[in-house]
């Protein structure tokens, strides 16, 4: 895996939306506040569903030129069924700039700005990421029904509408059977995976909203979430320990749907075209079908 001293061959996130945009011929909306919120839109806060968009890298790099392709790829396809979305997509501070809990924080923000500054019902929210964004995304979900001392706090209405969880980080065990298995079959490196642990836990000791798959099962209890995604590929090391966590969260929340890409790495939609591999995934179809489901009803 790609690690932090070469992510400056890279254009950052806020660029290459600059460039979407142009290509779109659409302006851009950045968003920002006094409570270290940064983001983006691409589509309307006014659409019918709200997604805010988290994207991995180890919470070291930032997203590539694939996110601007999958996602409104997504967007597209929910559109030809008539589900109009608007995505928040959240550029949250890289380490070694900032660590743990800054991006959680942000991410609360995130969700804040959503309901409390646009006036959006949580019905009408969906939280999406990838690996490192994915985390976040349970972080925050552990936050509505346990409120840590590391966010500030925010209380919801209701529970979201649902959560998209692509290739989920959510253990830093390095002793998970996939993590062997699957080593040569994976793009992720167990030592980069280990420098970016230490580089966002910065001295910190983990907890459940750092490994979401360490959390008991009664902690996810009826989360504050309607519908539940998580992917994952065949192929990846971090396969079992999104597993174990799988099993945990679904016997209280049963609108959980796992899903599997066989042959697939880690966030193979979002890797496969870094490498001029243009097939569309197993999982990006399911994401897309899946979606459309539920949020046509």
């Amino acid at each position: 895996m790609l690690t932090k001293e070469v992510r400056y061959m890279f254009k950052s996130y806020d660029n290459l939306y600059l460039e979407f945009c142009d290509k779109m011929e659409v302006k851009p909306h950045f968003v920002s506040n006094d409570h270290g919120l940064t983001g983006f839109w691409v589509g309307s806060s006014a659409a019918k569903y709200i997604v805010i968009n988290f994207h991995g890298g180890g919470f070291a790099m930032d997203a590539t030129e694939p996110y601007f392709e999958f996602w409104p790829g997504v967007a597209r396809a929910l559109s030809d069924e008539n589900i109009n979305t608007g995505w928040f997509n959240v550029t949250y501070t890289l380490t070694p700039h900032a660590t743990y809990p800054t991006q959680f924080c942000q991410a609360v923000e995130a969700l804040r700005y959503v309901i409390e500054d646009l006036g959006r019902s949580p019905s009408e929210i969906i939280l999406a990421g990838d690996s490192a964004g994915a985390n976040l995304c349970l972080a925050l979900l552990s936050h509505l029904s346990h409120p840590s001392e590391d966010a500030p706090a925010l209380e919801v209405a209701g529970p979201l509408k649902a959560i998209v969880l692509l290739s989920p980080w959510i253990s830093f065990r390095r002793d998970w059977p996939t993590m062997k298995h699957n080593e040569h079959r994976d793009i992720d490196d167990q030592d980069v995976l280990e420098r970016w642990k230490m580089e966002y836990l910065h001295g910190r000791s983990t907890n459940y909203y750092v490994e979401a798959a360490e959390a008991p099962e009664s902690w996810w209890q009826d989360a504050q979430v309607e519908h539940s995604l998580v992917l994952a590929g065949g192929d990846e090391m971090l396969l079992d320990s999104i597993k174990v966590w799988f099993e945990k969260f679904q016997k209280g929340n049963l609108e959980t749907t796992f899903i599997v890409g066989q042959n697939e790495c880690h966030i193979a939609p979002l890797i496969w075209p870094l490498f001029a591999d243009r097939r569309e995934t197993y999982q990006g179809r399911a994401m897309k079908s899946w979606l459309v489901d539920r949020l046509r009803l």
